[in-house]
């Protein structure tokens, strides 16, 4: 599985094998970015809330179905909540930078993302996940919005047009 963008720059897919399961087009016109969503069977957009606040909100036809917010303004653990479903996510150094999203503890990981030195001493953005991920019926958005908070970050380390290898 693996994220590649296209000439434009604004446009990525991640493919498992030869089959899209998510489409994102990135606005970078707008006050902040906006992502517009395609999966096999959502379509949806991904925004700031507003210029004031660091939240995140997903969108279906224009209705706020998630919606990530920050548990202590200090504090580097956030918490999505997308129907009915609460995922906290986390950005760290492991040793370089990884974003991790988990139910209960860390160690209880659905999803991450992160930098790792390939052999070759080559910055490649790695997506982790385990069967929590595959049978949670939010994937998609998980990892859109995984993909969305993590791209500026693999953008600026990555080192060709494939920028996710899976593990």
């Amino acid at each position: 599985m693996k994220w590649l963008k296209d000439k434009s720059e604004t446009n990525y897919e991640l493919k498992h094998n030869d089959e899209v399961l998510l489409k994102m087009h990135f606005d970078y016109a707008m006050k902040g970015t906006k992502a517009t969503c395609q999966s096999i069977s959502e379509s949806f957009t991904i925004e700031q809330e507003n210029i004031w606040t660091t939240n995140t909100i997903i969108k279906e036809n224009e209705v706020i179905i998630a919606r990530t917010s920050t548990d202590k303004w200090y504090s580097s653990l956030s918490t999505l909540e997308v129907k009915g479903q609460k995922i906290k996510f986390r950005i760290r150094n492991n040793p370089l930078a990884e974003i991790i999203f988990f139910t209960k503890n860390e160690d209880d990981c659905i999803l991450s993302c992160g930098l790792k030195v390939s052999k070759k001493s080559m910055t490649e953005t790695v997506l982790s996940f385990g069967e929590a991920l595959i049978q949670n019926p939010i994937k998609h958005y998980l990892l859109a919005i995984c993909w969305y908070i993590f791209k500026p970050i693999a953008e600026d380390n990555a080192s060709s047009d494939t920028l996710v290898i899976l593990v």
